[in-house]
């Protein structure tokens, strides 16, 4: 769940935003260009599913089309299918599976277009000239809704803009709720506008990567008066905090839907809450407690307003699968609460997280009462010596017993011990330490692989005898 680091498949901004024009070029060439191109970043990395398919469909309308016409409406069916299957399947985020009208809907996708992945898949294929129109209108789609948003997103002051129709929003808001006059909601509905006019035109992925994070920034959702932030260990969102903040939220759902902005928004919160341990132990607290209590109690109330249990008739806006996973894999005492909240939400699948809710609060606990243990930080000098004489002792014991041992070859008859028989190692393994150099692991000091197979014969040594 964590969106830190991402890995893309281009080198550089620069380069993503000439291969997005040269597919849109008026000239087949630069198209062909376009389409190389992405064939190469298919082979470094997994690449986003509308460029994906727009390299696919502009490689179809370059490909000849001196094909038979059956072919032709099989190749254009199937791209088709693909276009439609990869955008919306990207907005199948709740337990219970949604159909593909309401997702086309959510995303601003004609309906015609699952109507016509529906023929394509289920009944008679469409005509060539029918399948050559809906190939245009996916191009003009994906260029709209796409590739325009993410050149307008690019810019590296996107957060600054975006923190600053923020930051003017709250001020007219609350402004205008000390004094309402016509002034100030005059100054308001600005602000609003500027705010829509800003997130309208950035495109989805931008919401996770500089919308939310502004939003979990001191002084929007978290206020700069601890007195209105929440305290564990209820967590109980403070009802001020609540009233002032849903008309934001409210305004941003209208944007984008509700689905990505608090999905994005609880893996934001998640990603501030736990912090990322490669070793699965438990990680320090990096946030004020007080912070992480107002963060946490954001997570209660989005569970409690847009999530809804698996089962349930009404389908949920949001998914706990990668916020579960998350906490599970870095305990902590942030992911402690965040997994009670979700309990809290999803009576069912608290009983399955009971287990791991009681261990984390056992092993809290004893962390706990480790670090409160006191330490001697000195030790003293006279129990120092009488330490270093019982080893001393134990050590001359040791040497004596050593040296009277006697080797006993047979049970009735004694004899004296002789010289130990130095032992000569195989010459396969014998070399001189002082002469001895660098090597890899798994190799002998000259470098040479040795041989480990045992013989064939062991095969056919039986592992249990049979009693006569």
């Amino acid at each position: 769940m964590s969106r830190g680091t991402r890995l893309v498949a281009w080198t550089s901004t620069a380069e993503y935003v000439a291969v997005g024009e040269l597919l849109y070029s008026e000239s087949p060439q630069d198209r062909h260009r376009g389409v190389l191109a992405v064939k190469a970043w298919r082979a470094r990395a997994r690449v986003p599913a509308a460029v994906d398919a727009t390299a696919t469909l502009v490689e179809l309308q370059l490909s000849d089309s001196t094909q038979p016409v059956s072919q032709q409406r099989l190749t254009l069916s199937m791209a088709l299918i693909r276009f439609v299957n990869s955008i919306l399947d990207l907005e199948q985020r709740t337990t219970v599976a949604q159909s593909m009208a309401v997702l086309a809907r959510r995303v601003g996708m004609p309906a015609w277009f699952v109507e016509l992945r529906h023929a394509c898949t289920h009944e008679q294929v469409p005509s060539l000239r029918v399948l050559r129109a809906a190939h245009a209108h996916a191009l003009v789609w994906l260029d709209e809704h796409y590739w325009r948003r993410q050149t307008r997103a690019l810019p590296e002051d996107t957060r600054d803009r975006v923190r600053a129709a923020v930051a003017e929003y709250v001020r007219a808001r609350d402004t205008v709720k000390a004094a309402a006059t016509k002034r100030n909601a005059s100054e308001f509905d600005a602000a609003k506008a500027a705010l829509v006019a800003l997130t309208g035109v950035l495109h989805s992925d931008a919401v996770g990567a500089h919308v939310v994070r502004v939003l979990l920034e001191p002084g929007v959702l978290v206020p700069t008066d601890k007195r209105m932030r929440a305290k564990f260990p209820e967590c109980t969102m403070p009802s001020q905090l609540a009233r002032q903040s849903t008309s934001l939220l409210r305004l941003l759902a209208d944007v984008w839907g509700e689905s990505v902005l608090f999905d994005e928004l609880l893996s934001a919160i998640c990603s501030a809450l736990v912090p990322q341990s490669s070793e699965g132990g438990f990680e320090p607290a990096t946030l004020g407690p007080s912070h992480a209590a107002t963060l946490v109690a954001w997570v209660r109330w989005i569970l409690d307003k847009h999530y809804q249990p698996a089962g349930s008739d009404t389908p949920s806006n949001v998914s706990v699968d990668d916020l579960l996973e998350t906490c599970l894999r870095n305990p902590g005492y942030y992911s402690r609460a965040v997994l009670k909240a979700v309990s809290d939400a999803d009576p069912a699948l608290g009983r399955d997280l009971r287990p791991f809710v009681d261990y984390m609060g056992k092993a809290l606990a004893a962390l706990a009462a480790a670090d409160a243990r006191p330490v001697r930080s000195t030790v003293d000098a006279e129990e120092m010596r009488k330490e270093e004489e019982l080893m001393q002792t134990r050590l001359d014991s040791m040497r004596g017993s050593a040296g009277s041992m006697d080797v006993d070859m047979d049970a009735n008859e004694s004899v004296e011990a002789d010289e130990p028989e130095t032992l000569q190692p195989d010459s396969r393994w014998a070399y001189d330490v002082r002469s001895g150099s660098p090597c890899p692991i798994g190799t002998l000091a000259d470098g040479c692989v040795p041989d480990l197979e045992l013989p064939l014969w062991i095969d056919d040594i039986p592992l249990f005898v049979a009693p006569a």
